[in-house]
């Protein structure tokens, strides 16, 4: 349970930095950018999942 807890962890920063990347590299381009803002709340909704997900695992361990 507890490295289920980490991969949790990990896996949401991760969908976090590339969700910043993504959004750093989209600003210039508007087309990626229309790309970006249809796939942005997805992004959003995965990581506070799996920190919510990462936070109960490591409390029940």
């Amino acid at each position: 349970m507890l490295w289920t807890a980490i991969g949790c962890l990990i896996a949401g920063v991760i969908i976090m930095i590339a969700m910043f990347w993504w959004q750093s590299a989209a600003i210039r381009n508007p087309e990626s950018w229309a790309k970006f803002n249809k796939w942005r709340m997805p992004m959003m909704i995965a990581y506070l999942i799996l920190f919510i997900a990462a936070a109960v695992l490591f409390l029940v361990w």
